[in-house]
Formats: C-alpha cells, structure tokens, sequence
C-alpha cells in the first residue's frame, strides 16, 4: 500500500487517539470503537461457561485418585510438585494414565479438551 494514497481515519476519546487506513474498515469488521467498548463486559464469564465448568469438574471427581506418587513427580499444568504443602487437592488419573491435581486439571479441560503431556482427546462422555 502506497502510504502517500493512504485515507485515515482519526478517533479522539478519552486523550486516546486511534488512527486507521481507511480502506481497511471496509475490508474488515475487527475495528473497535472505544467509545463503547467494556473491557467488563467482555471479560464477564456467561452463563454457558459456569455450565462446562461443572461438567469438567463433576467429570474430574469421577476420575481414579492417585495416592502412588513420588515426591519428584510434578503436576505439568501448575509444575508443582504432588509432596509439595501447597499442592491443589487430590491426585487424578485422566484417561491416558496421566496424573494431575484435580483443580488444576479441571480449569485447563475447561479450556482445552485434550491431555497437558500426550494431547490425547478427553471426552465428557466416556
């Protein structure tokens, strides 16, 4: 793009100042107008993600618990160690053998439906 040819667009709000091609608003939605954007509001956690929460957690507490590991073993999602005072709760077992705290667990499924170490696929419905 020739920056000699190039249409912007100014925005001033709040001492902010936004400046764009032009042409890329018509090639794009991704512009945000600042004057009405709510970081709250997009950051607010909806009504279906409570709900997959407690699916994942319900999920978890149904998992084996583990009571056989060493103290060098450490839970790959928090990289704490299971013999450590501040561990997160219970040891569970996930479907390809793998063992982590149940919380930490919980939040990464909630996130990504597949194994921290071997990425297999873990499903709600076994």
């Amino acid at each position: 793009m020739d920056s000699d040819n190039v249409n912007l667009i100014v925005s001033q709000s709040n001492n902010n100042i936004v400046m764009m091609p032009q042409s890329s608003l018509s090639e794009s939605n991704n512009f945000i107008d600042l004057e009405i954007f709510d970081l709250d509001e997009a950051l607010a956690v909806d009504g279906e993600s409570r709900h997959v929460f407690a699916a994942w957690k319900t999920f978890v507490s149904n998992l084996p618990t583990v009571n056989d590991v060493t103290e060098d073993d450490v839970c790959s999602v928090c990289m704490e160690g299971f013999g450590d005072d501040n561990s997160d709760g219970e040891k569970k077992r996930v479907p390809c053998g793998h063992v982590y705290h149940s919380n930490c667990i919980t939040l990464w499924l909630e996130h990504c439906n597949s194994c921290p170490l071997c990425r297999r696929h873990i499903s709600l419905h076994i």
